[in-house]
């Protein structure tokens, strides 16, 4: 009886080290999911931000080459 007594012990510890082990583990992930979203959300920004720097950048070349094609032309 005591053996059994002791296999029962070593159970209930072996299953709260698995239970640990599982909530450590969900812990992580969730940590990872989070670090993932807010970089995601960081790089979408920084894109919005990129494209509208080469928008900007864009148009002002336009307007000096017209400006230059202008000067070319008189």
């Amino acid at each position: 009886m005591e053996s059994l007594t002791n296999a029962l012990d070593r159970l209930g510890r072996a299953v709260d080290r698995l239970e640990h082990a599982a909530s450590a583990r969900e812990e992580r992930v969730g940590r990872r999911e989070q670090e993932l979203s807010q970089a995601l959300e960081t790089a979408r920004a920084d894109r919005a931000t990129a494209q509208a720097t080469a928008e900007a950048v864009s148009e002002r070349l336009e307007v000096a080459i017209a400006r230059l094609q202008h000067v070319l032309e008189s």
